[in-house]
């Protein structure tokens, strides 16, 4: 397999709307890391869509990195969403319900489809712990057990809304629209990993989870707001800021640039492409976030 890329893209995302947080930033395969500006004032969902495509068009191959759930938990003997859509079985067709449910919400806005009655009740909107939830073991996607027994860090449940603002449930439901759109864009020179392996001068799309790349460059999980706390972690990696960058920023901005860096790393591990504990069933229904495990 191929694993040079002439672009790796650090992408931090949110589920609100409007998407007011979105943020790219770019590793370019000499190691020089820069943010990737909008045309506006923020990036729309469908903007990064589009930007990653128009790039591939023009000759580009592309490794983009996005910071939320690609699937929901799969649950042998149930399937997704506690056996309400037995039809429903693999990412692909979770992407399709999703994009069904959202009832044609702007720039991939999924708010409607956490109301959907195929997905509220697998839902821990707010309060206390609800009686479904159980001991959360059915709630959790293989990945995010295997990246806390093995320090990674500890991703929320695509499920815990409760979570305020560390939830990551209606982000990754707006970015399973979004994938579906840029697959539709993009068609077969697109591989969506770990569902599928890159073939020759396939762009490649990707979970990444940023906290892994803070705690692996930084030996902590301190916000990444500044130029002097960057540029460490970026050597780490073996890469640079560019010149142009201001001596402080956004967290968002932090996130997508040490998110680059450590993607254009990674991705020359063969052990990242194939981690020990994701199997075939897995990469098909779950996915995984690249660098657990490798």
């Amino acid at each position: 397999m191929d694993r040079q890329f002439d672009l790796y893209l650090g992408i931090d995302w949110t589920g609100a709307q409007p998407a007011r947080s979105v943020a790219m930033a770019a590793c370019d395969a000499a190691g020089l890391v820069c943010p990737i500006q909008p045309q506006g004032r923020f990036w729309e969902r469908l903007e990064v869509a589009r930007w990653i495509a128009d790039q591939a068009a023009g000759g580009k191959r592309i490794l983009a990195g996005f910071d939320f759930a690609f699937a929901m938990p799969w649950v042998t003997g149930q399937g997704y969403l506690d056996g309400r859509v037995p039809d429903v079985a693999d990412m692909p067709a979770l992407w399709d319900l999703v994009e069904e449910a959202s009832a044609g919400g702007a720039d991939a806005f999924a708010g409607a489809a956490v109301l959907d009655p195929r997905l509220f009740p697998s839902f821990w909107i707010n309060g206390p712990m609800p009686s479904h939830w159980g001991d959360g073991s059915t709630k959790r996607r293989l990945v995010e057990k295997v990246a806390a027994d093995t320090g990674a860090g500890t991703p929320v449940s695509v499920f815990k809304l409760a979570a305020a603002a560390k939830q990551v449930g209606k982000a990754s439901l707006a970015g399973m629209r979004t994938l579906r759109h840029l697959h539709g864009l993009m068609g077969d020179r697109l591989c969506v990993w770990p569902l599928e392996i890159p073939g020759p001068g396939q762009s490649v799309v990707m979970e990444i989870y940023p906290t892994l790349f803070r705690k692996q460059a930084l030996g902590g999980n301190r916000k990444v707001v500044e130029r002097k706390i960057l540029e460490p972690g970026l050597a780490f990696y073996g890469c640079h800021a560019d010149a142009s960058l201001p001596d402080r920023f956004d967290d968002h901005i932090g996130d997508a640039m040490i998110s680059a860096a450590g993607l254009r790393h990674l991705s020359r591990q063969p052990s990242a492409w194939a981690p020990a504990w994701m199997d075939a069933d897995t990469a098909r229904c779950e996915g995984w976030i690249f660098g657990v495990g490798a």
